[in-house]
């Protein structure tokens, strides 16, 4: 069966994570979910987002709604025209969310010379 590429972590922020992840380039997908729980909970309690890609480029996607300093688990699964989930899913992401108070105020560069 086909499978999506594990998600690609970008970002995580005390109530969002962001991941990166490139479409089927064989066109087997009409859309995907991402799936999201928190760890050790079942895939039953998972939320979830539909995506639609527009075009083959990479894609951002983000979770949201999150709580701050806890462990989640991300998941890709392809999605055909009637809502039916195809193929199996990606490889976990195992990402977690930052500390409350721990997220730098404004994002700022220091160089040294």
């Amino acid at each position: 069966m086909t499978q999506p590429s594990k998600p690609t972590f970008i970002e995580a922020e005390e109530t969002v994570i962001i991941v990166e992840f490139t479409p089927d380039t064989n066109g087997n997908a009409e859309s995907y979910k991402l799936s999201w729980k928190q760890h050790p909970q079942p895939w039953s309690e998972a939320e979830s987002k539909l995506i639609h890609p527009s075009s083959q480029q990479k894609i951002r996607v983000e979770a949201a709604d999150l709580i701050p300093s806890t462990t989640y688990c991300l998941r890709l699964v392809m999605v055909d025209g009637n809502g039916n989930e195809v193929g199996d899913y990606s490889p976990e992401l195992i990402v977690d969310t930052e500390a409350v108070g721990c997220t730098p105020q404004q994002k700022s560069c220091c160089v040294v010379q």
